[in-house]
Protein backbone atom coordinates (compact mmCIF):
# COMPACT_ATOMS: atom_id res chain seq x y z
CA UNK A 1 0.00 0.00 0.00
CA UNK A 2 1.11 3.55 -0.77
CA UNK A 3 -0.16 7.04 -0.01
CA UNK A 4 -0.39 9.39 -2.97
CA UNK A 5 -0.31 13.19 -2.79
CA UNK A 6 -1.64 15.07 -5.77
CA UNK A 7 -2.84 18.61 -6.37
CA UNK A 8 -1.80 21.86 -7.99
CA UNK A 9 1.70 23.36 -7.81
CA UNK A 10 2.43 25.20 -4.61
CA UNK A 11 0.03 23.24 -2.44
CA UNK A 12 2.80 21.54 -0.43
CA UNK A 13 3.02 18.04 -1.89
CA UNK A 14 6.80 17.68 -1.57
CA UNK A 15 7.20 19.30 1.85
CA UNK A 16 4.22 17.47 3.31
CA UNK A 17 5.18 14.21 1.62
CA UNK A 18 8.64 14.15 3.18
CA UNK A 19 7.31 14.70 6.69
CA UNK A 20 4.41 12.31 6.28
CA UNK A 21 6.74 9.56 5.05
CA UNK A 22 8.96 10.14 8.07
CA UNK A 23 5.94 9.89 10.38
CA UNK A 24 4.92 6.54 8.88
CA UNK A 25 8.50 5.29 8.56
CA UNK A 26 7.98 4.90 4.82
CA UNK A 27 9.93 5.97 1.73
CA UNK A 28 9.22 9.32 0.09
CA UNK A 29 9.09 9.32 -3.71
CA UNK A 30 8.87 12.50 -5.80
CA UNK A 31 7.79 11.69 -9.36
CA UNK A 32 9.09 15.00 -10.72
CA UNK A 33 12.48 14.32 -9.16
CA UNK A 34 12.62 10.91 -10.80
CA UNK A 35 11.83 12.51 -14.15
CA UNK A 36 14.56 15.13 -13.73
CA UNK A 37 17.08 12.47 -12.79
CA UNK A 38 16.26 10.23 -15.74
CA UNK A 39 16.13 13.13 -18.22
CA UNK A 40 19.23 14.76 -16.69
CA UNK A 41 17.59 18.17 -16.79
CA UNK A 42 15.06 20.19 -14.83
CA UNK A 43 11.33 20.00 -15.55
CA UNK A 44 11.46 23.53 -16.97
CA UNK A 45 14.30 22.55 -19.32
CA UNK A 46 12.49 19.36 -20.32
CA UNK A 47 9.37 21.32 -21.29
CA UNK A 48 11.45 23.87 -23.23
CA UNK A 49 13.71 21.43 -25.07
CA UNK A 50 11.56 18.35 -25.59
CA UNK A 51 7.98 19.51 -25.02
CA UNK A 52 5.14 18.61 -22.69
CA UNK A 53 4.27 15.41 -24.57
CA UNK A 54 7.68 13.92 -23.76
CA UNK A 55 7.35 15.01 -20.14
CA UNK A 56 3.95 13.34 -19.82
CA UNK A 57 5.27 10.14 -21.37
CA UNK A 58 8.11 10.02 -18.84
CA UNK A 59 5.64 10.80 -16.07
CA UNK A 60 3.43 7.84 -16.98
CA UNK A 61 6.46 5.56 -17.19
CA UNK A 62 7.73 6.48 -13.73
CA UNK A 63 4.30 6.27 -12.12
CA UNK A 64 3.82 2.80 -13.62
CA UNK A 65 7.07 1.67 -12.02
CA UNK A 66 6.69 3.37 -8.65
CA UNK A 67 3.21 2.02 -7.87
CA UNK A 68 4.59 -1.52 -7.97
CA UNK A 69 6.30 -0.78 -4.66
CA UNK A 70 4.70 -0.41 -1.26
CA UNK A 71 4.98 1.63 1.92
CA UNK A 72 5.76 4.79 -0.02
CA UNK A 73 4.43 8.33 0.13
CA UNK A 74 4.31 9.36 -3.53
CA UNK A 75 4.16 13.01 -4.57
CA UNK A 76 3.01 13.54 -8.14
CA UNK A 77 3.25 16.54 -10.40
CA UNK A 78 0.22 18.81 -10.55
CA UNK A 79 -1.00 17.41 -13.86
CA UNK A 80 -0.30 13.71 -13.31
CA UNK A 81 -3.71 12.89 -11.86
CA UNK A 82 -5.46 14.39 -14.90
CA UNK A 83 -4.33 11.47 -17.07
CA UNK A 84 -6.86 8.59 -16.74
CA UNK A 85 -4.12 5.95 -16.96
CA UNK A 86 -2.12 7.57 -14.17
CA UNK A 87 -5.24 8.10 -12.11
CA UNK A 88 -6.25 4.43 -12.31
CA UNK A 89 -2.80 3.20 -11.34
CA UNK A 90 -2.46 5.61 -8.44
CA UNK A 91 -5.90 4.88 -7.02
CA UNK A 92 -5.21 1.15 -7.07
CA UNK A 93 -1.95 1.74 -5.22
CA UNK A 94 -3.52 3.40 -2.17
CA UNK A 95 -5.51 6.40 -0.92
CA UNK A 96 -5.08 9.57 -3.00
CA UNK A 97 -4.98 12.89 -1.17
CA UNK A 98 -5.43 16.11 -3.10
CA UNK A 99 -3.76 19.09 -1.47
CA UNK A 100 -5.43 22.33 -2.49
CA UNK A 101 -4.99 26.05 -1.90
CA UNK A 102 -6.56 29.29 -3.04
CA UNK A 103 -5.22 30.78 -6.30
CA UNK A 104 -3.76 33.71 -4.37
CA UNK A 105 -1.97 31.43 -1.90
CA UNK A 106 -0.56 29.39 -4.79
CA UNK A 107 0.72 32.52 -6.53
CA UNK A 108 2.40 33.74 -3.34
CA UNK A 109 4.10 30.38 -2.85
CA UNK A 110 5.40 29.97 -6.40
CA UNK A 111 5.92 33.66 -7.20
CA UNK A 112 9.63 33.77 -6.50
CA UNK A 113 10.27 30.66 -8.60
CA UNK A 114 7.73 31.22 -11.33
CA UNK A 115 10.40 30.72 -14.00
CA UNK A 116 10.69 27.14 -12.73
CA UNK A 117 7.01 26.52 -13.52
CA UNK A 118 6.63 25.80 -17.26
CA UNK A 119 2.86 26.21 -17.30
CA UNK A 120 3.14 29.72 -15.86
CA UNK A 121 6.16 30.94 -17.80
CA UNK A 122 5.49 33.92 -20.04
CA UNK A 123 2.02 34.54 -18.62
CA UNK A 124 1.19 38.23 -18.33
CA UNK A 125 -1.36 37.43 -15.64
CA UNK A 126 -0.15 34.44 -13.59
CA UNK A 127 -3.13 34.59 -11.22
CA UNK A 128 -5.59 34.28 -14.08
CA UNK A 129 -3.54 31.43 -15.53
CA UNK A 130 -3.61 29.60 -12.19
CA UNK A 131 -7.37 30.06 -11.94
CA UNK A 132 -7.85 28.73 -15.47
CA UNK A 133 -5.71 25.65 -14.83
CA UNK A 134 -7.53 24.94 -11.57
CA UNK A 135 -10.85 25.01 -13.41
CA UNK A 136 -9.50 22.64 -16.05
CA UNK A 137 -8.28 20.18 -13.43
CA UNK A 138 -11.14 20.45 -10.94
CA UNK A 139 -13.03 17.38 -12.19
CA UNK A 140 -9.99 15.12 -11.92
CA UNK A 141 -8.95 16.48 -8.53
CA UNK A 142 -12.44 15.78 -7.17
CA UNK A 143 -11.79 12.07 -7.74
CA UNK A 144 -9.18 12.00 -4.98
CA UNK A 145 -10.15 10.12 -1.83
CA UNK A 146 -9.52 13.12 0.40
CA UNK A 147 -9.00 16.84 -0.23
CA UNK A 148 -7.27 19.15 2.22
CA UNK A 149 -6.99 22.92 1.81
CA UNK A 150 -3.48 23.95 2.89
CA UNK A 151 -3.93 27.71 2.35
CA UNK A 152 -3.93 28.64 6.03
CA UNK A 153 -2.09 25.62 7.45
CA UNK A 154 1.54 25.01 8.30
CA UNK A 155 3.28 21.96 6.92
CA UNK A 156 3.12 20.29 10.32
CA UNK A 157 -0.60 21.00 10.66
CA UNK A 158 -1.22 19.39 7.28
CA UNK A 159 0.82 16.34 8.27
CA UNK A 160 -1.02 16.03 11.60
CA UNK A 161 -4.42 16.15 9.90
CA UNK A 162 -3.42 13.59 7.30
CA UNK A 163 -2.03 11.32 10.00
CA UNK A 164 -5.38 11.37 11.80
CA UNK A 165 -7.24 10.60 8.57
CA UNK A 166 -4.92 7.97 7.14
CA UNK A 167 -3.54 5.96 10.03
CA UNK A 168 -6.72 3.83 10.33
CA UNK A 169 -6.19 2.72 6.73
CA UNK A 170 -2.64 1.44 7.18
CA UNK A 171 -3.40 -1.88 8.75
CA UNK A 172 -3.68 -5.65 8.48
CA UNK A 173 -6.93 -5.51 6.54
CA UNK A 174 -4.97 -4.31 3.51
CA UNK A 175 -3.66 -7.83 3.05
CA UNK A 176 -7.21 -9.14 2.83
CA UNK A 177 -7.99 -6.51 0.22
CA UNK A 178 -5.00 -7.48 -1.91
CA UNK A 179 -5.78 -11.18 -1.73
CA UNK A 180 -9.41 -10.71 -2.81
CA UNK A 181 -8.99 -7.80 -5.23
CA UNK A 182 -10.62 -9.46 -8.22
CA UNK A 183 -13.81 -10.63 -6.50
CA UNK A 184 -14.16 -7.34 -4.61
CA UNK A 185 -13.88 -5.39 -7.85
CA UNK A 186 -16.78 -7.35 -9.35
CA UNK A 187 -18.99 -6.83 -6.30
CA UNK A 188 -18.02 -3.40 -4.94
CA UNK A 189 -16.45 -1.62 -7.93
CA UNK A 190 -16.66 2.17 -7.62
CA UNK A 191 -17.38 2.14 -3.88
CA UNK A 192 -15.48 2.39 -0.62
CA UNK A 193 -15.48 -0.57 1.75
CA UNK A 194 -14.58 -0.86 5.40
CA UNK A 195 -12.67 -4.07 6.04
CA UNK A 196 -12.30 -5.51 9.54
CA UNK A 197 -9.89 -8.43 9.62
CA UNK A 198 -11.28 -10.64 6.82
CA UNK A 199 -14.77 -9.27 6.24
CA UNK A 200 -16.56 -6.26 4.77
CA UNK A 201 -18.57 -4.49 7.46
CA UNK A 202 -19.80 -1.44 5.52
CA UNK A 203 -19.76 0.25 2.14
CA UNK A 204 -20.33 3.78 0.87
CA UNK A 205 -19.95 6.06 -2.11
CA UNK A 206 -17.29 8.05 -0.23
CA UNK A 207 -14.67 7.35 2.42
CA UNK A 208 -16.77 9.21 5.00
CA UNK A 209 -19.99 7.42 4.02
CA UNK A 210 -18.40 4.01 4.55
CA UNK A 211 -17.17 5.09 7.98
CA UNK A 212 -20.59 6.46 8.97
CA UNK A 213 -22.42 3.38 7.69
CA UNK A 214 -20.20 1.14 9.79
CA UNK A 215 -21.03 3.11 12.92
CA UNK A 216 -24.76 2.90 12.24
CA UNK A 217 -24.55 -0.84 12.79
CA UNK A 218 -25.37 -1.26 16.49
CA UNK A 219 -23.87 -4.72 16.64
CA UNK A 220 -20.47 -3.65 15.33
CA UNK A 221 -19.85 0.05 16.02
CA UNK A 222 -17.85 -0.50 19.21
CA UNK A 223 -15.99 -3.42 17.66
CA UNK A 224 -15.15 -1.37 14.55
CA UNK A 225 -13.93 1.59 16.61
CA UNK A 226 -11.66 -0.66 18.65
CA UNK A 227 -10.25 -2.22 15.48
CA UNK A 228 -9.66 1.18 13.92
CA UNK A 229 -7.79 2.36 16.98
CA UNK A 230 -5.55 -0.73 16.77
CA UNK A 231 -5.13 -0.19 13.01
CA UNK A 232 -6.64 -3.59 12.24
CA UNK A 233 -9.43 -2.15 10.07
CA UNK A 234 -9.33 0.09 7.05
CA UNK A 235 -11.44 1.93 4.50
CA UNK A 236 -10.46 1.43 0.88
CA UNK A 237 -11.60 2.42 -2.59
CA UNK A 238 -12.51 -0.53 -4.83
CA UNK A 239 -11.90 0.38 -8.48
CA UNK A 240 -14.38 -0.28 -11.23
CA UNK A 241 -13.55 -3.24 -13.45
CA UNK A 242 -12.45 -0.97 -16.30
CA UNK A 243 -10.15 0.93 -13.95
CA UNK A 244 -8.52 -2.33 -12.88
CA UNK A 245 -7.89 -3.33 -16.48
CA UNK A 246 -6.39 0.07 -17.33
CA UNK A 247 -3.99 -0.14 -14.41
CA UNK A 248 -2.59 -3.57 -15.27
Amino acid sequence: MNIILTGFMGTGKTSVGKRLAKRFGWTFVDIDQLIETSAQMSIAQLFAKRGEAVFRRLERRHISRVVRGSEQVIATGGGAFIDPENRARLRLSGPVICLSATPQAILERVGRRITMRPLLQGSKNPLARIQALLRQRARAYRQADLTLDTSALTIQEVVDRLWQQLSPCICKSWQYLRQHARELTHRYGGKYVMVVDDRIVATGDTHLAAYQNAHRRRDSSRHVLQRLMRREAGIYYIPLLEESRTAL
